[in-house]
């Protein structure tokens, strides 16, 4: 069957589509990522692909989910308070699910991993735009659940923060929009379990990604030494600076 490359993202090995599933490259990690993915489908959880095993090549077979990627192109398709409350319902309802998943004793991917130690939730740890499938029939799904690993709640929320808001200090929105979209955010995720933490976990975030951009682009470690000779350390930087100075100002509109 015809080979077809797929293309997207900072940190991906080469991914191709054959008929209606997706072949990638696997890791320590994927055993433990096949199981989540497992338990989500029993779960009957919509918005992530199924896991279908290894193939002739010892490739992951996932299933294809058609549709177009939010990011960079499409980031309207989140721009609506429904589209946000949607995606915020979908994280929680991914929480909520993956809170049932007990086998945590697999071997993790630590390239997007929570450092603290902390195993709260089980986190996608990439909850983004770019990951972010919307499909003709109105449907969304998150992609590229190999970062998986143990974490802390604020961890997951932050990077989904940080990037459907936007809290970057690229964004084009007024105070006034920032304040509103965290509300909307805030409120469809659910009072009960967001976490109080999650803005302070934001810059924490921003500066740890800077940081292994920093470590392992010195190295020469690929992709982080493109990342690196391309400015993406500064960019985090400056979002961990950013987040930290609007901080407690966000915060009152996150107080449920």
């Amino acid at each position: 069957m015809r080979e077809e490359r797929l293309f997207g993202g900072n940190t991906h090995a080469e991914i191709v589509r054959v008929g209606e599933t997706v072949r990638r490259p696997t890791g320590p990690w994927t055993p433990g990522v096949h199981a989540l993915l497992a338990h989500l489908e029993a779960q009957s959880y919509p918005a992530a692909p199924r896991a279908r095993g290894l193939d002739e090549q010892a490739r992951e077979i996932l299933t294809y989910i058609p549709g177009t990627v939010v990011w960079p192109d499409h980031f309207a398709l989140v721009g609506s308070d429904a589209a946000l409350a949607r995606i915020a319902t979908l994280i929680r309802d991914y929480h909520d699910a993956a809170a049932s998943f007990s086998e945590l004793s697999f071997e993790w991917s630590d390239r997007g991993a929570d450092p603290s130690g902390v195993a709260e939730v089980l986190c996608h740890n990439d909850l983004a735009p770019w990951n972010l499938i919307h499909s003709e029939d109105g449907r969304w799904a998150f992609i590229d659940w190999d970062l998986a690993a143990p974490g802390r709640r604020s961890w997951d929320l932050s990077w989904a923060l940080l990037s459907f808001t936007p809290l970057m200090p690229a964004s084009s929105l007024d105070e006034e929009q920032t304040a509103h979209r965290l509300a909307v955010f805030r409120s469809a995720y659910g009072n009960d379990a967001f976490s109080d933490d999650v803005l302070t976990v934001a810059s924490e975030r921003c500066s740890h990604e800077a940081e292994r951009i920093e470590r392992l682009g010195a190295r020469g470690e690929q992709p982080y030494a493109r990342l690196l000779r391309e400015g993406h350390d500064e960019i985090w930087r400056r979002a961990a600076g950013h987040v930290a100075s609007n901080a407690a100002r966000w915060q009152k509109t996150l107080v449920p």
